[in-house]
């Protein structure tokens, strides 16, 4: 009996030595911070236990934030300081990171530390592409970016480049410490042949440190001629001959022919070319001769209009 009570007054005293860990803060905010800025942050961590505090890992949640722990064991009523080191080079807008803290406290074996910041640039763009879809081959069509301030000086633009797009213009305007820039497409000076592209456009600013920003320009011009259905759709059972209506319209008028056609579906032709007109009706055949199965094709064909020379038509085959 005396042997069990030592045991348990051992047992209860043993529990009762144990580490606490705390912190001074658990949250840090470093509110606005520009990307070629390291800031650091401190918590001061305290053993307020009666036994040895003994840190084993300090895990951050990314590369981008880096610690130093003044001491690894923590005697009981002493602290240290837990330094972090935020990079947010590459980043920006709201950013939150952690730290996990984990130690040999009984009841609190792992700490989530945390801190956050608004990462914002000198030169903010509002968008970093711009899209122009579906553009008029004889219209301008325009859109706008704009560059806000982040650091509290006016942003002024010096120039803008971009090489090989001669349908391309670029103006500014001032509105406050912000520049809006227009950008406009001119589908009338697109080289003859080229129907889609990505252009990158460097717009230059008075910032020496910020000197230039990259724009990218997506675009793709209206078919000139277009077609409906603008995918043609097979289903039925194979051994037969299968046709379609394709109707192709001049979308300003002109009257065109379409001169040839080919498909990647073998035995597959057009019916109905060779005529002058604005818009024609052709029908697009599928032979008897294919076997069952599925079918992702496609149909292209050649005209003699000068603003549309090759339209592509999806065309597909479920045959079962």
């Amino acid at each position: 009996m005396l042997r069990r009570l030592l045991f348990a007054c051992a047992a209860a005293t043993l529990m009762a030595q144990a580490p606490v860990i705390s912190f001074d803060k658990t949250h840090y905010d470093f509110g606005r911070i520009t990307p070629d800025r390291k800031v650091a942050a401190k918590y001061r961590v305290t053993n307020t236990g009666n036994a040895v505090l003994s840190i084993t890992q300090v895990r951050p949640s990314c590369g981008c934030t880096a610690t130093v722990i003044g001491k690894w064991s923590i005697a009981p009523g002493e602290s240290t300081d837990l330094e972090a080191t935020f990079d947010p080079r590459g980043l920006k807008g709201g950013v939150r990171k952690s730290i996990e803290v984990v130690c040999n406290d009984p009841k609190t074996p792992a700490t989530s530390l945390t801190l956050e910041a608004e990462v914002v640039q000198e030169i903010m763009p509002s968008v970093e592409s711009v899209y122009f879809h579906h553009v008029p081959k004889a219209a301008t069509t325009r859109s706008s970016v704009r560059y806000a301030s982040g650091n509290g000086e006016p942003v002024q633009i010096v120039d803008v480049k971009a090489p090989g797009a001669p349908f391309l213009a670029f103006a500014f305007r001032q509105e406050g410490k912000d520049v809006v820039m227009e950008v406009a497409f001119d589908g009338r000076k697109v080289p003859a042949g080229r129907f889609r592209g990505v252009e990158q456009a460097t717009v230059h600013f008075t910032n020496p440190r910020m000197n230039q920003l990259a724009l990218n320009i997506q675009w793709e011009l209206k078919p000139a001629v277009q077609a409906t259905p603008a995918e043609l759709v097979f289903q039925d059972a194979p051994g037969r001959e299968l046709r379609q209506k394709l109707v192709l319209k001049q979308g300003e008028g002109r009257a065109f022919r379409v001169t040839g056609s080919r498909c990647s579906l073998a035995g597959v032709r057009v019916e109905g070319l060779g005529q002058k007109a604005a818009s024609q009706d052709l029908s697009v055949v599928l032979p008897a001769a294919l076997k069952a199965g599925r079918y992702s094709e496609v149909l292209s064909l050649t005209t003699d209009d000068p603003d549309q020379p090759e339209l592509t038509i999806r065309l597909a085959a479920i045959l079962k």
